[in-house]
């Protein structure tokens, strides 16, 4: 008789999402953990406003996994969707966190996601590599801010 085990279950789902989308390819990052681009790209250097975040992280980075039918936790990073699936949206995985918390960076699942808090799972990018300080505090200081479009 075989006994059914969750967290094996949870293992495997854990796996697949990651061979799945590509996570930890490092696509899109430099050898630092900064964006691609930032500071030489034509757009300029990347700032604490959402337009730059999407331009330098979201869509080069984030969009690996979290793009199409198939974004985990239905989370779509594109362009078009990306804010509104993000700002004031509850959490799957914890709800008592929103995504991006208004004004609250500490409380926002997206940091604690990139800073690897164990509380919310897996850090982000999944597998690595990570961004670095710098592009994570321009994301914080975007959230503290009220996160505006």
């Amino acid at each position: 008789m075989r006994i059914f085990k969750p967290w094996m279950a949870a293992a495997g789902v854990v796996v697949a999402m990651a061979a799945g989308c590509g996570g930890g390819s490092g696509s899109g990052l430099d050898s630092n953990g900064r964006p691609v681009g930032d500071g030489s790209d034509p757009n300029g250097p990347m700032t604490a406003s959402f337009a730059s975040i999407q331009s330098h992280v979201f869509t080069p980075i984030c969009t690996a996994c979290h793009a199409g039918a198939s974004a985990p936790r239905g989370l779509r990073l594109d362009a078009t969707n990306s804010f509104a699936l993000l700002v004031g949206v509850p959490s799957v995985e914890v709800p008592s966190l929103k995504r991006v918390a208004p004004g609250d960076a500490d409380n926002s699942y997206i940091i604690q996601k990139l800073e690897g808090h164990q509380a919310v799972g897996a850090r982000m990018p999944l597998g690595g590599p990570y961004l670095d300080a710098a592009t994570i505090t321009l994301i914080r200081q975007w959230i503290n801010n009220g996160a505006p479009q």
